[in-house]
């Protein structure tokens, strides 16, 4: 392992020595008020020995940055109106040094200009918000656990996560995080993805010294309880760690950042089917592993550009997947699946009015799925499944991406421009079904061996395929008044497997904070957002076309042995195809939002969310039988892709933030919203292929109600209490009759009369609890000329665990999931012939117990 690490790290040490040759210092300088939002206009002053050496007035657009001062140290003054000034001494490095400087209001006076200057600021920062320092020390160390919280900070579950301009779904160690910024526009042309709230977080730039982390987290079964649906508690165990080192490789020029995850488990879950001798309660166990290796390296380049270089690899395997709910041992399956990712990005000013940003990223993965048996599939609807899993599959992706922005300000507009470029290709093999499916609609029929139907794709199927997307957009943001900001944009894209090349996207969004003491904030605005169709979906529709072997239906098989003629029927060929014309779906989405701050502590903010999307991918069989007769008789089915699909979506939610006490720091979420749809996913095929409208119905991920909210109480330094509870109300489910009545070859038919999703299950609710305990090493710290090596507990002594000079720390910590074990039901069975109609068949996780330790150095 250590001689691959040195391989892969090699490369990264040779060519960032390659580029030092800086010996200036560049200081990039972020103004935020106590509630760490942006300050809009400040002045700022460096001195040295009393002498004016740089000074910047006017409004602040961007972190402001002061270029080519020598090193050393200095005397900084920042004021701002309607706050009190400060002056620090500082120190700068050579290379880029990054800091943050954080004023207190100002007392309130009776003059004009402070009240405006509020104003102005809650119209430029606006649901932008900055954790400070203390929040990002405060977050959990667990990546998993860190993502969830900083959801529910941003108050969206779906928030999307961004490491340094790269959507990721790994977070980096709390110590390489430099800044985290929250914000809830939506309406940024720069935004390919519709979403109402992004999570960016910026990795440091240089490290002034070797520092890292160790996290180890533990779970045993002896620590959990009973799942609701198994008789016994499951084997499980997990041994997960995280480990983190940082350095400079020149001193304040170029930095590197090494990660390793390695996470083990043993996993647990219920088999709850109905066979014909009665009802079957049993677990599964199911191994996972997942490796990553992550290294970094940040330059500080001349002319005051920045780098960032990083390699990723990832490697996760797991066994015994497919298994529980209705489906037997039999049904089991592995997989394996390798990443590696390079990604480069490069930021810094043309002249000195252009910033510039750009962004390189090559990823290539496999993946394989390996059914553990060979038999023909058995499933009897919603009783229980038996027979091999019938997935093999293997797959290669290569992708590509280069974009760039260009920022620049002209009077008072702040301009972006920017391009995207996005290249993939796919190499994939499949034997889907290939030892054929039996369905049978009820037990009855299975005792008998009275199949309804049986389907098989005995011939392997290829497909290789490639795609170019294409993005430009261009913004521009500025003010029509000191109170009434306003953000203007058009974006355009493009797809190269689809014929719609009409895909722009205008953009309008608008900031307004009509009194005077700039506490009350309303946003609001209208965007057209398409979605890609995704290659992995085209692969599907490829393997099964036209000029691949056809898949072959019999409809009242023989049993065990299908090809046996008494009453079946052999349906002419089957495939699937793209519709002529298909369409890029595209999203309407409009939004109205307002934030009021009763005091510095104590936030609240409402955001109303309509959205209309047409043009939604969605399946149909277009040679389905009409009065018994399909349409064309030289064929069976004709799965048809196409874009004739809707959904409305109503929302409305409420979040109230802010600090009790000093030691108590809570936020609360409320979720209203109604979603309804005609579709089940691009895959979904409707109960009526010819009454589309008879489709239209609350959707799959219509949940009403969403409730959440979370405490943090720090009992004394080093001892911290947190707790998260959840409240969801059920999610829809659809009745069916379990039988095929209008000869389509799907078992969707539905009562008459009844709609799609018209059942609902149970609600849901969950409370995880966390207690931590952390305490320092004071390590060669020299005060009053002694020499200090001792142990301090933060507790007792008020040294701050997360501050930096600290040599070592330790923090224990127990996270308690769903600690009153409450039973949260899934998977609630709507097929009539079912001996479990109308009941859940498996639950969430019962109470699990995890402890951590974590070591920084």
């Amino acid at each position: 392992m250590l001689k691959k690490f040195l391989k892969i790290l090699l490369p990264f040490l040779i060519a960032a020595n390659a580029v030092l040759a800086q010996q200036t210092a560049l200081l990039q300088l972020q103004i935020v008020d106590a509630n760490s939002a942006l300050i809009s206009s400040a002045t700022v002053r460096i001195k040295q020995s009393g002498k004016l050496i740089k000074e910047f007035t006017g409004e602040v657009q961007s972190p402001i940055v002061f270029s080519k001062l020598e090193t050393g140290k200095y005397i900084l003054e920042v004021e701002a109106g309607g706050f009190q000034p400060k002056s620090q001494e500082i120190e700068l490095r050579a290379g880029a040094n990054q800091l943050t400087i954080q004023l207190d209001i100002l007392e309130i006076s009776e003059t004009v200009n402070i009240e405006q200057s509020k104003q102005e600021k809650a119209v430029d920062n606006a649901f932008n918000s900055f954790l400070t320092k203390e929040q990002i020390a405060d977050l959990p160390d667990d990546p998993e656990e860190m993502k969830r919280v900083l959801r529910q900070i941003a108050g969206d579950p779906a928030a999307e996560i961004r490491v340094d301009g790269f959507t990721s779904n790994s977070l980096p160690p709390k110590s390489q995080i430099s800044s985290i910024r929250i914000s809830r526009s939506s309406f940024d042309a720069e935004n390919h993805k519709l979403g109402t709230t992004y999570i960016d977080i910026t990795t440091k730039v240089a490290n002034p010294r070797f520092n890292g982390s160790l996290l180890l987290t533990f779970n045993d079964e002896a620590l959990n309880a009973r799942n609701f649906f198994s008789p016994t508690r499951f084997a499980e165990q997990s041994k997960n760690t995280v480990f983190s080192l940082n350095g400079p490789i020149k001193k304040d020029k170029a930095s590197f950042s090494f990660t390793l995850i390695d996470f083990r488990n043993l996993e647990g879950d219920s088999v709850n089917a109905f066979l014909p001798d009665g009802r079957l309660r049993d677990s599964v166990n199911r191994s996972t592993g997942y490796t990553r290796l992550s290294p970094r390296i940040n330059f500080n380049l001349p002319k005051d550009h920045t780098a960032k270089l990083s390699y990723e690899y990832d490697n996760s395997n797991a066994e015994n997947l497919g298994v529980g709910g209705f489906n037997l041992p039999s049904r089991g399956f592995d997989s394996a699946f390798q990443s590696h990712q390079l990604r480069f990005s490069e930021s810094g000013f043309i002249g000195k009015s252009f910033l510039n940003e750009l962004r390189f990223q090559f990823r290539y993965e496999n993946s394989q799925a390996d059914p553990q048996s060979e038999d023909a599939a058995v499933l009897v609807l919603d009783s229980f499944n038996s027979g091999g899993a019938g997935n093999f599959r293997k797959s290669s992706r290569h992708s590509l991406l280069l974009a760039d922005n260009l920022l620049f300000g002209y009077k008072n507009h702040a301009l972006k421009i920017g391009a995207l470029v996005e290249f993939e290709k796919l190499a994939e093999l499949k034997e889907s079904n290939k030892n054929g499916t039996f369905i049978f609609s009820n037990l009855d029929d299975f005792a008998a061996g009275r199949p309804s139907i049986f389907t098989q794709n005995p011939a392997s199927k290829i497909v290789n395929l490639s795609q170019v997307q294409i993005g430009t957009f261009i913004q521009d943001d500025f003010k029509l008044s000191k109170n009434f900001g306003v953000s203007l944009g058009v974006r355009y894209e493009a797809q190269s497997n689809l014929r719609d090349n009409n895909n722009f996207s205008p953009r309008v969004g608008f900031t307004w904070s009509p009194f005077k003491n700039g506490k009350t904030t309303f946003r609001g605005g209208f965007g057209i957002f398409y979605n890609w169709l995704e290659t992995g979906h085209l692969a599907a529709v490829l393997s099964r076309d036209f000029f691949q072997p056809g898949e072959i239906i019999i409809l009242n098989p023989e049993f065990p042995n299908p090809f046996l003629s008494g009453q079946s029927q052999v349906l002419p060929r089957s495939f699937w195809q793209k519709a002529d014309g298909l369409k890029t779906p595209n999203i309407y989405h409009t939004s109205f939002s307002a934030e009021n701050r009763f005091s510095k502590n104590l936030i609240l903010r409402a955001v109303y969310v309509y959205e209309k999307g047409i043009n939604q991918f969605r399946s149909r069989d277009i040679n389905a039988p009409v009065a018994g007769t399909r349409p064309d008789p030289s064929f069976g089915k004709i799965t048809q892709v196409e874009s004739s699909a809707f959904f409305v979506r109503n929302s409305l939610n409420i979040g109230l933030s802010g600090t009790l006490l000093k030691k108590l720091t809570f936020y609360a979420d409320y979720h209203l919203s109604k979603i309804t749809s005609d579709n089940n996913g691009i895959f979904g095929l409707p109960g009526d292929n010819y009454n589309l409208r008879a489709e239209r119905a609350p959707a799959d991920n219509d949940q009403r109600h969403r409730f959440s909210t979370s405490v943090i109480w720090d009992i004394r330094k080093g001892l911290r209490l947190s707790g998260i509870y959840f409240a969801n109300s059920p999610l829809p489910y659809t009745i069916t009759t379990g039988r095929d009545d209008n000869g389509d070859t799907n078992f969707n038919d539905r009562p008459f009369g009844v709609l799609r999703n018209s059942e609902r299950g149970t609600w849901k609710n969950r409370l995880d609890m966390s207690f931590s305990w952390a305490f320092s090493f004071i390590d060669r710290k020299k005060a009053d000329g002694r020499d200090f090596s001792i142990l301090t507990t933060s507790s007792e002594s008020g040294f701050d665990f997360t501050d930096p000079e600290k040599r070592f720390s330790l923090k224990f910590f127990v996270n308690a999931e769903n600690i009153l074990n409450q039973a949260n039901f899934n998977n609630f069975v709507g097929v009539q012939t079912s001996p479990l109609f109308h009941q859940p068949i498996s639950s969430e996780k019962a109470r699990r117990i995890i402890l951590g330790v974590r070591f920084n150095f």
